[in-house]
């Protein structure tokens, strides 16, 4: 049995920097990457004059031992992201498998704006149109934890609780919970995107619950709003790896994890791995009758999709659907919301089963008012998977990974990746795929786009180079490190 597994099997059983000058950028429209406004039609933070059509000019910028995780958007002419120390993957019990990550801006020097203390860790954050922000993370308890805070740091935090969590059975596997806490496998699933000065909370617990709840921003304080329970508490057992050092892409806790947008009209979009389990107890729970993407019987037991649900501003559902590629697993790491869909990111493998041989890049897009629009898959360079993504109009900027092997009997990335950047534009008979080779920086190592956002006449791109793959710390954990890049690139 690997120490991975030993470690989140113990874990689980004792719950209940330097950097060069910033210049700065064009002012503009944003489309937060983590589901923000379409890039036409929202506004960004912080009084930038929304106004001005310059180009964006290009950038380059690294940041040594670090990763920029997310785009969190841009206040004065400046951006705003979360950034990641590595952390190797948990071998005894207390470990964290997230690394120590940050809200930084740049200002234009990089500016560490608020790190939590060593025992919280930070898991997303947000840019309101005030120039403030919002940040989640899980302290030490597991309890998840809602920060405010603007410029110069941290304003306040409070602790969520859920005061419908104890008789809510379906959002517990058989011990009644009285607050809502992270399971390890979860920890890195709080989410939040802002709805004007509001907040939405995304979050899978330690019953693999999806939950979702709205906080009102009024008189300086967060208020309670509406509560949605997503999709049912579910037993689950983990498909974990029987060694390594660090988890490439955050896949092993991929199907734990749940992804959050907000469109324009401040409707939330939550997405996540769900298979036949999930759906089966989705379907007693709520009544409906959804199923797996398949074209025939076999081998269903094995195939995974995506689900998504639309929750309104006063937490009712709005739909769910289920999307994906047919047969096969599919894996979900992203969303981008559009004007009029939001897109599904993340991969599906090209054979039947649990096959690593070649895992393409898989994009489900499904419109605003439920309508599937279907699904693209991508051939990239060896295997790869899309990260994240932002929509500039119609059009669909996906960033991620390729040129990476794995195991084909398991999760160990063997091969060094490099960033993938293509762009989905409709045609004549579907979704028409450009790669924009040219756009991206020179990397080392094995380098990764983890985030794109898109800004009124151009894109925002950052990851990481010179990461580590599964094996490479496995005699010395020192070596679980990797060095932040990001740039800012006119729109091709």
């Amino acid at each position: 049995m690997s120490r991975l597994l030993v470690a989140s099997l113990l874990v689980l059983a004792s719950q209940g920097c330097g950097s060069t000058p910033v210049p700065a950028l064009d002012a503009g429209a944003v489309d937060v990457a983590d589901g923000g406004r379409d890039g036409d039609a929202g506004t960004d933070g912080g009084g930038a004059d929304g106004g001005d059509e310059r180009p964006l000019p290009t950038r380059d910028e690294r940041i040594a031992d670090r990763s920029l995780v997310k785009w969190m958007g841009v206040a004065d002419g400046q951006p705003w992201w979360v950034e990641e120390r590595l952390a190797p993957q948990p071998m005894d019990v207390g470990d964290r498998d997230l690394g120590p990550r940050a809200v930084v801006r740049a200002a234009p020097d990089r500016r560490v704006v608020w790190l939590p203390p060593e025992s919280d860790r930070l898991t997303d954050a947000a840019l309101h149109p005030s120039g403030e922000w919002s940040a989640v993370g899980v302290g030490s308890d597991r309890r998840v934890f809602l920060a405010r805070g603007d410029r110069d740091g941290l304003r306040d935090r409070i602790v969520l609780d859920d005061p419908a969590l104890a008789t809510d059975a379906r959002a517990w596997t058989s011990t009644p919970r009285m607050v809502p806490r992270i399971g390890a496998l979860s920890e890195a699933s709080p989410a939040v995107a802002a709805d004007g000065e509001d907040v939405v909370v995304s979050l899978v617990s330690e019953d693999f619950a999806v939950l979702l709840y709205r906080w009102r921003r009024t008189g300086g304080a967060f208020a309670r709003g509406p509560r949605t329970l997503v999709s049912p508490a579910v037993v689950v057992t983990p498909f974990l790896p029987i060694g390594g050092s660090f988890d490439d892409f955050d896949a092993v806790v991929s199907p734990y994890q749940a992804r959050l947008g907000v469109d324009a009209q401040g409707r939330a979009y939550v997405a996540h791995f769900t298979d036949l389990r999930r759906v089966q107890v989705h379907n007693a729970a709520f009544g409906t009758r959804l199923d797996l993407v398949r074209e025939r019987l076999y081998p269903r037991e094995n195939s995974s999709d995506a689900m998504l649900t639309r929750v309104e501003r006063d937490g009712a559902i709005g739909f769910v659907r289920v999307v994906g590629t047919a047969d096969v697993e599919d894996e979900v790491f992203g969303l981008a919301v559009g004007a009029d869909r939001v897109a599904i990111l993340g991969r599906s493998r090209r054979e039947l089963g649990r096959d690593n041989t070649e895992l393409h890049v898989m994009v489900a897009e499904v419109g605003l008012d439920g309508a599937v629009r279907g699904t693209t898959t991508i051939d990239a360079l060896d295997s790869g998977l899309a990260q994240s993504g932002a929509y500039v109009g119609g059009d669909l900027w996906v960033g991620g990974t390729e040129s990476w092997v794995q195991n084909p009997s398991g999760r160990s990335v063997l091969e060094e990746g490099q960033p993938l950047l293509v762009r989905l534009r409709d045609g004549a008979t579907g979704r028409v795929v450009t790669r924009f080779t040219d756009v991206l920086p020179a990397t080392a190592g094995h380098a990764e786009l983890r985030a794109v956002s898109a800004v009124r006449g151009g894109l925002l791109l950052g990851g990481h180079e010179r990461g580590p793959l599964t094996h490479t710390a496995d005699g010395d954990r020192s070596l679980v490190r990797s060095d932040a890049w990001w740039c800012a690139r006119p729109t091709p």
